[in-house]
This record gives structure tokens, C-alpha cells and sequence, in this order.
């Protein structure tokens, strides 16, 4: 009997390819999400550090002093829009490395239900085979 070979082997290699790509997709993306969450933090200390017009102050105090708090606040919103869409394509990533983590493991149970089928067939020739060796060896055993 021939030894086994997967038939699907190359397509599984190139499987598992894609699922290691996709892999190191989704830890770029985490690292991402991550650095958006620091800058998210970073930006809303900054924000809670600014101070307002305390007290009687001119107009044009007051203004400066506003137009810092409302600068401050734009970049809580953009941080918090940039984690946002940071959380989107981690979500994203871990979705497609879940599909071809999945392509990768219905390959390998094939692979394995196609193996356990080949050392079967194995199997049952070198039975075949055993049978014909003790029959042959009775059928001399029987004209001595």
C-alpha cells in the first residue's frame, strides 16, 4: 500500500499562511487599540489639568481660557473616536483570524479522519496478507 499522503496538503499550508498573516494582523490591531486607549487616557488628563477662568478676569481671559478648554475637550472627542474606530478594526481582525482559524481546523480534521481511514485500509491488508501466510503455511503443514 502506498504510504498516506493529504491530498490537501498544499491548501492547508497556504491555510495556515493566512491564518498566521492574519495572526499578526490582529496583534497590529490590538497594539493599535491599545495605543488609542493610552492616547484616549492621555488626552482626558490633559483635559481634567486645564484649568477655567477662576474668579473676576477680563473678557479676553475668560476667552483664551474657554477657547483651551474647548481645544482640550476637541481632542477627548478625537481620542475617543480614534480608540473607537481602533476598536472596530481590532474587532475586525479577530473576525477574519476566527474564519481562517476555522478553515485551518476543518482542513485538519479531514486530515485526520483521512489518515485514521488509510491505517484502516493498512490494516486490513496486512490482515489479508497474515491470512494468506497462515493459510498457505497450513496448506504445506497438510501435504508433509
Amino acid at each position: 500500500m502506498k504510504k498516506y499522503r493529504f491530498r490537501l496538503e498544499a491548501v492547508l499550508r497556504v491555510r495556515r499562511i493566512e491564518e498566521e498573516r492574519a495572526m499578526g494582523e490582529l496583534l497590529t490591531a490590538n497594539q493599535a487599540m491599545a495605543a488609542a486607549e493610552a492616547e484616549l487616557d492621555r488626552r482626558l488628563e490633559h483635559y481634567r489639568t486645564v484649568s477655567g477662568a477662576e474668579g473676576p478676569v477680563s473678557q479676553e481671559a475668560y476667552l483664551v481660557a474657554r477657547a483651551r478648554q474647548d481645544a482640550a475637550a476637541a481632542g477627548v472627542v478625537a481620542a475617543g473616536a480614534a480608540r473607537l474606530a481602533a476598536e472596530a478594526e481590532a474587532e475586525r481582525m479577530r473576525a477574519i483570524w476566527a474564519a481562517c482559524a476555522t478553515r485551518v481546523r476543518a482542513l485538519e480534521r479531514l486530515d485526520e479522519r483521512r489518515r485514521d481511514e488509510h491505517a484502516g485500509e493498512v490494516l486490513r491488508e496486512e490482515i489479508i496478507v497474515l491470512d494468506e501466510v497462515a493459510s498457505a503455511t497450513r496448506l504445506i503443514g497438510a501435504r508433509r
